[in-house]
């Protein structure tokens, strides 16, 4: 078959960045995998900076794939623990991270595909630097550090940082800390995974009740998908049977509570931002119940051992997240101008402990 010049244009969009097993199945997709593979890669084309993160990626790491630089592990290990049968109701279920605009996961109907469960793959960084403001660690985290680290979640949480983390990682932060940050998020992801399939399997998900909505706006374009619409009754149902559904060790299933309880904890700093800076009328109806309500429903539904100590450590991240509103609601009134930019922020200042040396866009990396 003559491959004419309008197959290699397309062709040519994804080259940087995907092999040519995935352009196929990016350019005809025959599975809703191969759908899922082509949005990503297409938001990836459509924003020079996601394009010189995946080019910069696709260069260095030997034996590359697009997808495969997707982390599944909070979806596949949600799906290995369920019964035989709730297995079964999610075979036809396609799921995997993407680009959002959202601080949250999400399903949605393709109407050729089926059903998609996402969650946003800028969870991961929000995580990351609400973790090392909230967290208490072994050695001392200066409060200006906590603070920064908080500036630039709610950075992300607005689409005003720049998506580069893999290029330009802000900063340095000791082996302990960064080993104590991480540890949880996986637990933080899969939680929210399992959130997604329980409303799935809780038949939260009706297909005449969905909405087209703006999943992305970024650099002036804008993405849709349609989207399901559940209530704040299914949104406490799911959250308790993301935890209590799948058949977790007890070993486990405390990892994965504990995840639940820093993520609401996170997720109520994203709040008072939303609040601030977009708020709605006292008398709107809101879809979705507060982070605060659902740790509260989450602690009310769940079963805590007797001897889970972890409890002390939640109640110290709740602490802390006590002075961080205080410091964040003052901090978006004095230095607003600083969440109102694209770009970068940072830790620390150049040539410091926390930030080590200032790496210059197109000198340091490309």
């Amino acid at each position: 078959m003559q491959i004419t010049a309008e197959d290699r244009l397309d062709r040519y969009w994804f080259t940087s960045f995907c092999n040519s097993e995935e352009i196929d199945r990016i350019i005809s997709p025959k599975n809703a995998s191969d759908f899922l593979l082509q949005e990503r890669a297409n938001i990836v084309a459509d924003h020079m900076r996601y394009l010189r993160v995946y080019m910069n990626k696709a260069r260095i790491t030997p034996n590359w794939s697009f997808e495969g630089s997707f982390a599944t592990h909070h979806y596949t290990e949600v799906i290995k623990n369920l019964s035989y049968d709730d297995t079964m109701k999610c075979k036809n279920i396609t799921f995997g991270d993407e680009f959002s605009s959202d601080v949250n996961g999400y399903a949605k109907l393709n109407p050729t595909w089926g059903r998609i469960i996402c969650l946003n793959e800028s969870l991961q960084f929000f995580m990351k630097f609400c973790n090392l403001a909230l967290f208490d660690f072994n050695c001392d985290v200066p409060k200006a550090i906590r603070l920064n680290a908080l500036r630039i979640a709610i950075r992300i949480m607005l689409k005003q940082e720049s998506m580069d983390f893999f290029m330009d990682p802000r900063g340095i932060v000791p082996d302990e800390v960064g080993f104590k940050i991480h540890s949880h998020i996986q637990y933080e992801l899969q939680y929210i995974a399992g959130h997604e399939f329980a409303h799935h399997l809780c038949e939260h998900l009706n297909d005449k009740n969905i909405s087209e909505k703006k999943v992305l706006s970024f650099d002036g374009k804008e993405y849709f998908s349609s989207v399901y619409n559940t209530s704040q009754k299914q949104e406490f149902e799911a959250d308790v049977e993301s935890i209590n559904r799948p058949q977790y060790s007890v070993e486990e299933y405390n990892k994965l509570l504990e995840g639940a309880l820093i993520w609401f904890t996170s997720l109520e700093l994203s709040e008072i931002v939303q609040d601030i800076i977009y708020p709605s009328s006292p008398f709107s109806f809101k879809t979705h119940p507060s982070a605060r309500d659902r740790f509260a429903n989450l602690l009310n539904n769940v079963n805590i051992s007797i001897d889970w100590d972890m409890m002390k450590q939640v109640k110290q991240i709740q602490e802390n997240s006590k002075w961080l509103k205080e410091v964040l609601t003052e901090d978006l009134s004095f230095n607003y101008d600083l969440y109102d930019f694209y770009g970068s922020i940072y830790l620390d200042a150049p040539n410091t402990k926390w930030r080590g040396k200032e790496l210059i866009d197109r000198v340091d990396y490309y």
